[in-house]
């Protein structure tokens, strides 16, 4: 082959060699004035995302205090464990050895990153109010967890535990599905908030601000210094109507009962107390059990733990939210109705043989019968052939009048959420009661309105309600919405807001009839009255009402209601318990230990022991 021949052979090589190379260069030449002008903005952030963090810092939430300035809920600081985003391959390892360190399943890291992937170099918190062992484990480990920062951060703390538990509720991390509501707009996932009861109620007044600081760290992810810092704003302040130490004797007194009761009858376990102020409708005090402690939720729940307080209904506020035929503590609702209608006197007699003439079936709790009763003696001894009686002359339409006018039935407007409505029965909610199959006859039975003229058959109420009943017929007429919210403060000390007393109804009855009824009540307490031993020997004078509410699951449940001083009243107090029995041996000792408590009172050690008759209502 001639040389020349392979010269040009190779020159064509060559050329055709450099033609690739420029088409090459000039690719590469787009491809970098594409990455600078086009996406330059981008990777210039990603770059300095790699040396530079924004960190935010949580602001603390409000304290909240009780009327006389004790402390029922404040921030202490804990360390809190959180990972910067970064590429899903590095977060993977990172997830992985992080939960080696924390004891943590490392799907739940990874679930909360992925929940989080648009936060690109922010904290993602993974656990918070870790042990000191914890912080010790992850510090000794830091060189193999890139991306993983401990922080300080203010983490809420109940200091009295289960107290107040329902009334306080508690905070835990915002869920998903939250998000999409308008309502929080302004959070993001992993944010701290009010989850149930008055943290809920308040959460706009008791958050803060949360502040944010910019810092500088090393390759490894380490913090090196910090480049500037906005402070975070606390939240402001709430002060609370509740009074700490008559909420603690109220529960106390709730507990104690309950385990005595529990000696002869197991299912009992549940049980609420609410005190009201009659004169401005203040709630001094409420309580619920079982309880649950509001900071297993700011540590973080496990999930074994809340199956548990599911189990025995622990997170069920039943001051507001359980609802249970009243039973003879409804009975002045049906003296009030038949005085103002005309149906009775205050000195007709009515005869009680132990059961109703027209209907023998319907007897009273006294077998051998009370004999010729007033309507104040009817109220002393709990009657129940008195009331039948009047059940039977007023009929269901005219008692749930004189309901409706004291509030049961419906929601109070209390600034907690979860509060349960109950029901006042009437003839016509009978008739849609039919349509939907839920009774057999569309009409009212003349059986079911002497029923309900003692409390039974339909009613359900929550003890929110009945204290509130018997307040408003304590302070002669003037229903107020029951609230919590003394005044809401700035950290500088600056009113807000204040709670007001609010009257969401008149009763409309004359003071005669009114005066009946709270004579009737007073003689509850005294000899031959149904709370006479509960009382015996109590210094200041109470108005009150015995009632055992028929339970078809299970034993009676007990109530009763009171307020004091009957001459001049100050407080009502409602008590539950379920599954109690009687009310005035069942429910009466708690309510004469609040009582003791709100007048500074000693105790009597004695305090329905041996109780004789008459008790059952």
């Amino acid at each position: 082959m001639p040389t020349d021949g392979i010269s040009g052979f190779m020159k064509k090589r060559i050329a055709a060699l450099f033609v690739v190379l420029a088409v090459a260069l000039a690719l590469v030449a787009v491809q970098i004035g594409r990455l600078q002008v086009v996406h330059g903005e981008k990777y210039d952030e990603l770059s300095r995302g790699n040396r530079l963090r924004l960190v935010p810092v949580t602001a603390p939430r409000g304290i909240i205090y009780d009327r006389n300035g004790a402390v029922l809920a404040a921030s202490r600081p804990a360390f809190t464990v959180s990972l910067f985003v970064m590429d899903p391959s590095a977060t993977a390892v990172n997830a992985a050895r992080l939960s080696a360190v924390l004891g943590m399943d490392a799907e739940k890291i990874r679930k909360k990153v992925s929940d989080q992937w648009d936060r690109l170099y922010e904290p993602i918190k993974i656990v918070r109010d870790i042990s000191p062992d914890v912080y010790t484990a992850v510090e000794e480990h830091r060189a193999e967890l890139p991306g993983v920062v401990v922080e300080v951060e203010p983490v809420r703390d109940y200091p009295n535990g289960t107290t107040a538990a329902h009334a306080l509720g508690y905070v835990h991390e915002i869920m998903k599905e939250q998000l999409s509501s308008s309502k929080y707009k302004d959070y993001k996932m992993g944010d701290t908030i009010g989850q149930f009861g008055l943290e809920a109620a308040f959460e706009s007044e008791l958050r803060g601000q949360d502040g944010g600081k910019q810092v500088e760290v090393d390759a490894r992810g380490r913090f090196s210094k910090v480049l500037g810092q906005i402070d975070p704003t606390p939240g402001n302040n709430v002060y609370l109507t509740l009074d700490l130490r008559l909420q603690s004797a109220a529960e106390r007194a709730l507990d104690s009962q309950i385990a005595q009761l529990r000696k002869t009858n197991p299912a009992v376990m549940s049980g609420a107390v609410v005190v009201l102020d009659v004169r401005n409708g203040e709630i001094l005090a409420m309580a619920s059990r079982p309880a649950f402690d509001p900071n297993d939720f700011s540590r973080g729940i496990t999930p074994e733990r809340l199956r548990e307080l599911y189990s025995v209904k622990a997170l069920n506020n039943l001051a507001i939210a359980g609802v249970y035929p009243p039973g003879s503590s409804f009975k002045m609702v049906t003296a009030m109705a038949a005085l103002e209608e005309g149906k009775v006197t205050q000195t007709e007699r009515i005869v009680d043989p132990g059961h109703h003439w027209l209907v023998p079936s319907l007897s009273c709790w006294n077998k051998s019968g009370h004999g010729a009763v007033d309507i104040r003696q009817a109220l002393q001894v709990s009657c129940n052939v008195f009331f039948y009686e009047m059940g039977r002359r007023l009929g269901l339409d005219l008692i749930a009048k004189y309901g409706g006018l004291l509030g049961l039935g419906s929601v109070t407007g209390v600034e907690i959420p979860g509060e349960a409505g109950g029901l006042l029965p009437t003839s016509e909610w009978k008739r849609n009661a039919y349509q939907k199959k839920l009774v057999k006859e569309p009409e009212v039975l003349v059986a079911e309105s002497m029923m309900a003229g003692m409390g039974q058959v339909f009613h359900s109420y929550t003890p929110l309600q009945m204290a509130n009943y018997v307040a408003t017929i304590a302070n002669g007429g003037t229903r107020y919405r029951p609230h919590f919210l003394k005044a809401v403060v700035t950290q500088e000390g600056a009113i807000v807001r204040e709670g007001v007393p609010e009257v969401v109804g008149t009763l409309g009855v004359s003071k005669q009839t009114l005066d009946v009824i709270r004579e009737g009540m007073w003689l509850v307490t005294q000899p031959g009255g149904t709370a006479a031993s509960v009382f015996s020997g109590f210094p200041v004078k109470v108005g009150a009402k015995t009632g055992t509410a028929e339970n078809p699951h299970g034993a009676d449940h007990a109530w009763f209601v009171a307020y004091a001083p009957f001459g001049s009243p100050e407080i009502a107090v409602a008590v539950i318990v379920e599954q109690g029995g009687h009310g005035g041996s069942g429910a009466g000792p708690i309510a004469r230990r609040v009582l003791e408590s709100y007048f500074n009172l000693s105790s009597a050690p004695d305090v329905g022991a041996g109780v004789t008759a008459p008790t059952p209502d």
